[in-house]
């Protein structure tokens, strides 16, 4: 029986001794003398639907209704993944960055009140973002709900429904001011060819990027001859446009304003796919350009030289790229595009409103949605992370790599910034991911510009600019020709130690709970010793007095 006591003590201070390694190399906090973490909120006394319907109406809630299960199972990982308050949610912070990535991985949209533009995630609210499409009781709503409690999985799958909603809003505005362009009226009935006519100047405005609203309706149809001429994709457009109306129109032959308002919001959200195949080519012709084999840069030379054809492709100003951070310029003698930043920023995306913009696919995303799987939780150790990404394949890398000895070294310096483990929401680590996959992921410039912000940034180098780097270009080459020692790979050039976490509060709170949870076993550990060892000390004294009484 003491065996099995003994036994049953030694393995339960391995399990607990097993937590502690896992939870002991993180910064350890306290909760405040009532027990508590500090900011813990109560649980909301009503369900957000059954709030939304109370303070909007039944029709409020039923189109929110109908996609939260979807947008539950693609936020889950993320959610799962980012730190929570005592309640178990999300805070703002961690809800803008959670939604920002959703609609840029499902449709390559960039949304203002959601992308940060260089500024920090808790700079603003996430509702923000919605503007003015929603009813001020839904905005309302939502702060109240973020701002008291966080939110869930389930409401933060409500959101997401919500704001996919309100764009249709946004459309059906834009479209209506097509339709008077046109000379209908608003509760007419085209027929079919009215309306593929109105619904392809919708288009051509919203491809070009005017501002629907700020045309004339001579400017609206005017649109549409311009369009095949500054757009490569009309005919493919047309095309996705057709199937679109027969999937949600039938083979009826007219059409009201509602039903095409429902058909140019599923346009909207597929055009992101057909623009990622024109990203992807333009990829590969800025690898083809790439200083060296896989570390995703271009040197400004070659990046404005023409191609084999004769044909001009890039002509981004060195004031527009740096402003919204596609350059490495940490040799200034020998600048580079980063090829990433340069596909994500704007003059690379469509603009249909000032709510948001259509921008190639972050091809990072599926990389980070597939480490929060894995990892589950907001930080971990630099080998769990370094052991599963030596294993996740990309466009470029290869699966069951091994990671160079500096990239190991810069994820072990990112741990020792973090007390040691690493958070997998937060500038460093993204930088980390820039190097794992230079060509996949950005590299997160600490300030850059907000891509919704007005400037007078000259958009097109001159002649006489792209002349100057393309010799600067061939200087660098016949420098690096001569000398062996800089033929190194290297692309850490821009690498820096400052951080900017996504929900700093959040996760102090994550850690807080870790150490609380160390204390108990801790605990454990030393009261399971202490009993193990005075076991041995009575059983070695019982086993010394029953020999004196035998002798």
């Amino acid at each position: 029986m003491a065996m099995k006591c003994s036994l049953a003590a030694l393995y339960f201070i391995i399990a607990n001794v097993a937590v502690l390694l896992k939870l002991g190399s993180g910064k350890r906090l306290r909760p405040e003398k009532n027990g508590r973490f500090r900011g813990t909120p109560a649980e909301p006394k009503q369900a957000l639907l059954a709030e939304m319907e109370e303070a909007l109406g039944s029709e409020h809630r039923k189109m929110a209704e109908e996609q939260v299960k979807e947008y539950e199972e693609e936020l889950e990982n993320t959610f799962k993944a980012l730190p929570k308050n005592a309640r178990g949610a999300l805070t703002a912070p961690s809800v803008r960055y959670a939604l920002h990535r959703l609609f840029n991985q499902r449709y390559g949209w960039q949304i203002k009140g959601l992308e940060t533009g260089g500024g920090a995630w808790d700079s603003d609210s996430p509702v923000v973002a919605m503007g003015d499409r929603v009813p001020p009781g839904m905005r309302e709503l939502f702060e109240h709900r973020l701002g008291n409690y966080g939110l869930s999985l389930h409401e933060l799958a409500v959101l997401a429904a919500t704001m996919d909603n309100m764009f249709r809003t946004d459309v059906a505005a834009r479209l209506q001011i097509v339709y008077e362009a046109y000379g209908h009226k608003e509760h007419e009935q085209l027929g079919r060819d009215d309306a593929m006519a109105a619904m392809i100047a919708y288009i051509s405005s919203f491809v070009i990027g005017s501002r629907v609203e700020e045309l004339t309706p001579a400017e609206v149809i005017s649109n549409v001859q311009k369009l095949p001429r500054l757009f490569s994709r009309t005919e493919k457009a047309k095309q996705l446009l057709t199937d679109i109306s027969t999937e949600v129109g039938g083979d009826r032959d007219s059409f009201d304003l509602n039903t095409m308002t429902s058909i140019l919001s599923v346009f909207g959200q597929r055009l992101g796919a057909l623009e990622d195949v024109e990203c992807k080519v333009m990829k590969e012709k800025l690898i083809a350009r790439e200083e060296r084999v896989g570390n995703g840069r271009v040197r400004l030379g070659d990046f404005y030289k023409d191609d084999s054809q004769g044909q001009v492709h890039f002509t981004e100003s060195v004031e527009l790229m740096r402003a919204h951070g596609m350059l490495d310029e940490s040799s200034p003698t020998d600048p580079k595009v980063i090829i990433p930043n340069y596909l994500a920023g704007p003059s690379n995306c469509i603009s249909p409103s000032g709510y948001y913009e259509i921008c190639c696919f972050d091809e990072c995303e599926s990389l980070m949605d597939k480490i929060e799987r894995h990892i589950g939780a907001p930080m971990a150790t630099p080998e769990t992370i370094a052991a599963y990404v030596s294993s996740l394949a990309s466009a470029s890398q290869p699966a069951n790599r091994t990671l160079p000895a500096g990239l190991l070294r810069l994820l072990e310096d990112v741990a020792a910034h973090h007390d040691g483990q690493v958070p997998i929401h937060g500038r460093l680590f993204s930088q980390w991911m820039h190097q794992a996959y230079p060509r996949e992921c950005n590299h997160p410039h600490a300030v850059s510009q907000n891509r919704f912000q007005r400037t007078d940034l000259t958009t097109r180098a001159t002649a006489v600019e792209k002349q100057h780097h393309m010799m600067q270009a061939d200087q660098a080459k016949m420098q690096l020709a001569g000398n062996s020692d800089a033929a190194e790979f290297t692309t850490a050039g821009l690498w820096t130690m400052h951080e900017e976490l996504v929900d700093a509060k959040a996760l102090d709170m994550h850690r807080a709970k870790s150490s609380r949870l160390y204390d108990l076993c801790l605990l454990g550990v030393v009261g399971f010793a202490c009993m193990l060892l005075v076991k041995m000390l009575l059983g070695e004294k019982l086993k010394q007095t029953t020999k004196s009484k035998l002798l």
